[in-house]
């Protein structure tokens, strides 16, 4: 029976391995790009949430007031009123 199909063997193998100064290297930049990733992720969601809340608070009303008028004007326009500037 060889060494490498064995249990520890293989364990020793890998220990082996992951301790090699290239995969230390690879770990290390493998770190880096997962915390960067995450804090890209995070910090786009927290600018969705901004951006999400200021369309409400200030686009919405907006938009609503310019629907009102558009409104106003069709029955003014309806009524047989002074028809809307185009």
């Amino acid at each position: 029976m060889s060494s490498a199909l064995t249990l520890p063997g293989w364990r020793s193998q890998l220990l082996e391995f992951w301790e090699r100064p290239e995969t230390k290297k690879a770990r290390r930049v493998a770190f880096h790009v997962a915390r960067a990733t995450k804090k890209f992720l995070l910090g786009t969601g927290n600018a969705a949430w901004v951006m999400g809340s200021t369309v409400l608070v200030m686009v919405m009303p907006l938009v609503l007031e310019m629907d009102r008028e558009q409104q106003g004007a069709e029955w003014e326009a309806s009524m047989g009123g002074v028809p809307p500037k185009l």
